[in-house]
């Protein structure tokens, strides 16, 4: 398994590599993340936005460990905008599942066992379901599926597959289900993984928390 580094490519520890981490693959008959061009918001764009802190100074965004990831709004469980930018003075989790996927299924939970582990007041899980069983964009119907099935509090948005880019230069480079990034306070990615280890995860999300 492959850890989101500097060119989004770099390796983790080898347990990781040999057992430890659980994915699943883009390709169970579903469209390839490179077919789709991402339409994710860039920092230029949503200068005119108030978030209540100055990030309209950022030249670009990215979704490379060490920079700023580009925000974007999407729909949740409760029908109401949420907004990455908005989430600035908190660390994050993006959590990118697709809803065939097993493993997502598995940790679909996890947010709120993290958000009750870590505080609200500190920390954000938000769930980002990018395809629903059919491989498909999720509707308001499937997010609602998703939430029930799992008791999920914790944000659950309608994603779609063009906020991926399997480059990483216009959107997020996902290559398995799920892939997990941590966001810090300052907005900064700071951490991202394939699949799904929850020791790196927790691991990350203290360092995060500590700086």
């Amino acid at each position: 398994m492959k850890s989101l580094t500097k060119t989004m490519l770099g390796m983790v520890a080898a347990a990781c590599l040999l057992s430890a981490c659980a994915s699943c693959q883009t390709d169970k008959n579903k469209p390839s993340a490179s077919e789709s061009t991402a339409a994710v918001d860039s920092a230029e764009d949503t200068q005119s936005e108030p978030h209540g802190w100055d990030f309209a100074t950022w030249e670009d965004c990215s979704p490379l460990v060490g920079e700023h990831p580009c925000n974007f709004t999407l729909i949740d469980q409760n029908g109401e905008d949420w907004s990455l930018y908005d989430q600035h003075g908190k660390v994050v989790v993006i959590d990118f599942s697709a809803m065939w996927c097993g493993v997502c299924n598995t940790i679909a939970a996890k947010g709120d066992e993290f958000i009750a582990d870590y505080g609200a007041d500190k920390f954000v899980w938000v769930t980002v379901l990018i395809d629903n069983t059919a491989g498909q964009s999720p509707t308001e119907s499937d997010i609602d599926s998703w939430v029930n099935a799992y008791s999920v509090t914790a944000p659950v948005l309608a994603g779609s597959r063009d906020m991926i880019d399997s480059t990483g230069e216009d959107g997020w480079p996902i290559s398995s289900w799920p892939t997990l990034v941590v966001v810090d306070e300052n907005m900064t990615l700071t951490f991202g993984i394939y699949g799904w280890n929850e020791e790196m995860m927790r691991d990350a999300v203290t360092e995060a928390l500590s700086d």
